[in-house]
Order: structure tokens, then C-alpha cells, then sequence
């Protein structure tokens, strides 16, 4: 088996971050991701504990918990979430497991996008663009469809949403509906992956901290979506 089909591989099995932690340790994952060598570089700062890859693990890690959890989505959820998961992008090839990957990549794009300030304190502003165009040559690399590579894209070029929303506390129809707008329903992979994310980064920085209000608003969202955008569309 050529290492492109063993990253695909990874993907669907339950336990993909232990996968690719595995494939890391035998020095394979660098050879298809020559960037997580960076990603080991960087990442610490005010925000994160750890650096780039052990919180994209992390982040992959939550993912899979939280959807092996038959109780952690609300009932009016569960079947719009599971119903996007489970869509074909290619053949053999779901939404489930490109989300999967762009869980995994999402900050690839920090190293390139690393400043220091006259304080010291680090800054990557701008690492889900470069991210974007990093996932789009990852795509063609492991021969991916055009529809899987625009997703993987969404995924790491728009990760930074729920933490916007979170961050800025503004829920309005006009904001909400300017994300759908854009996303489509990428929507769904997207906020989940926000939800990975800040939940990863939150258990490092404060283990005892209760992580509810994030899920509150990650289902205020998706109900929007589905429930408010969807039908007036």
C-alpha cells in the first residue's frame, strides 16, 4: 500500500488520530505532510499549550469523541449532522473523512504565517488562508475529487468561524446568515471542526473549565442553519 492510500486509510477508521499518531511515529505521515515537521515547531502562545500538531491530534481526538457519543447531539440534530457526514464526496469517500483530514490540518497553516511582536508575544494571523491553499495542494496530492479538495478548502480556509462568533458574542440572523451564505452547507463540518477545536484548546488551558456555553453555541448555530436559513431559502 503507496503512503497516499494509508493517510485515505486512516481515515475511516474510529480511532483516526491514534492512526496517524502511529503513522507519524513510523516517520510515513511526514513523507505525504512534509509540513507537520513545521507544525512541531510552532503553535504555543497565549492561546495554546502545545504545539501545532499535538493540538491538531487533540483537536481530531475531541472529534471522535464527541461523535461516538450517541448522547452529545440533541435529537433535532442528530440526523441533519449524521446526514452530511455520511454524504459520498467520491467514491468511497465521505464528508466524515475529508472532515476528518481538515481537522487534522487545519492550523498546517501557522508556521508560514508566525510573527513576533515588539512585546514577544506570537501571532498567526492570516494561517486559515494559508491553510486554505495548503489543504488545495494536499487535495491534488492524495488524488482527491474536485468536490473533496473545495471541502477539505472550507474546512481549514473557514475553521476560525464559531471562535469569531464565540469571541464576539454576535449571533444576529445578519451575521449568521452571511456565513450560510457563504458555506453552504459546509456550515455543518465547519462549526463541528470550531467546536473540536476550542474544546482541544480549552481542556490544556483550564481542565476543570465547563465547556457547555461552547456547545450552546455551536447548536444555536447549526440550529439556525437548518431550522431558520434553510427554510426561508
Amino acid at each position: 500500500m503507496n503512503l497516499e492510500r494509508s493517510i485515505i486509510k486512516s481515515l475511516k477508521l474510529e480511532s483516526t488520530s491514534q492512526e496517524l499518531k502511529k503513522l507519524d511515529k513510523d516517520k510515513d505521515l511526514e513523507k505525504i505532510i512534509p509540513k507537520i515537521n513545521e507544525m512541531k515547531e510552532v503553535g504555543e502562545c497565549k492561546y495554546h499549550v502545545v504545539n501545532c500538531f499535538d493540538h491538531s491530534i487533540n483537536a481530531l481526538k475531541e472529534f471522535e469523541d464527541t461523535i461516538n457519543d450517541e448522547n452529545f447531539f440533541p435529537a433535532h440534530l442528530k440526523d441533519l449532522i449524521w446526514d452530511y457526514l455520511n454524504t459520498e464526496l467520491e467514491e468511497s469517500i465521505s464528508r466524515l473523512e475529508i472532515l476528518k483530514l481538515g481537522i487534522f490540518i487545519h492550523d498546517i497553516g501557522k508556521p508560514d504565517a508566525k510573527t513576533v511582536d515588539e512585546s514577544g508575544r506570537v501571532h498567526f494571523k492570516g494561517h486559515e488562508k494559508i491553510g486554505g491553499d495548503i489543504a488545495i495542494k494536499l487535495g491534488n496530492k492524495l488524488k482527491l475529487s474536485e468536490k473533496s479538495i473545495d471541502t477539505l478548502f472550507n474546512y481549514v480556509r473557514y475553521h476560525m468561524y464559531l471562535l469569531i462568533f464565540y469571541k464576539d458574542n454576535n449571533l444576529t440572523q445578519e451575521k449568521l446568515f452571511d456565513m450560510f451564505n457563504k458555506i453552504g452547507d459546509d456550515t455543518i463540518g465547519i462549526i463541528l471542526l470550531g467546536y473540536a477545536d476550542i474544546v482541544a484548546t480549552r481542556k490544556l488551558l483550564n481542565p476543570d473549565e465547563q465547556v457547555g456555553t461552547i456547545k450552546t453555541y455551536m447548536e444555536f448555530i447549526l440550529t439556525n442553519y437548518e431550522y431558520r436559513y434553510k427554510r426561508l431559502k
